[in-house]
């Protein structure tokens, strides 16, 4: 279930962090991105934009994804639909997104 908390900056997870992915014995492969400097993020004038994506290094499925900053409440919501629905790390990096936008970025994501 994905949360989020509607701060400044805003913060929003879904699934395992990369320590209980860890602990429960994944293979994982862990995505961290400073996106403070990206286009999507200067367009907003964010002075903080983050993400950490972990994946299955195995599987290719997504275990977790958590945000800080602008549109991570969004973000969030598509990292959820891909874990519910076994959409891959690939699969969702390979989409096409509408730019420039926040969800434009998860290709550099992962």
């Amino acid at each position: 279930m994905a949360t989020s908390v509607y701060t400044v900056p805003e913060l929003a997870a879904v699934g395992l962090t990369e320590a209980a992915a860890i602990q429960k014995g994944f293979a994982t492969e862990v995505h961290t991105n400073d996106m403070h400097d990206w286009f999507s993020a200067r367009t907003y004038a964010e002075t903080v934009a983050w993400s950490k994506i972990v994946v299955d290094r195995l599987t290719d499925r997504i275990l977790g994804a958590h945000f800080v900053g602008h549109a991570g409440q969004e973000l969030v919501n598509i990292f959820g639909l891909a874990m519910r629905f076994g959409i891959t790390a690939s699969q969702i990096k390979d989409n096409v997104y509408a730019y420039p936008t926040f969800s434009s970025d998860i290709k550099h994501m992962l």
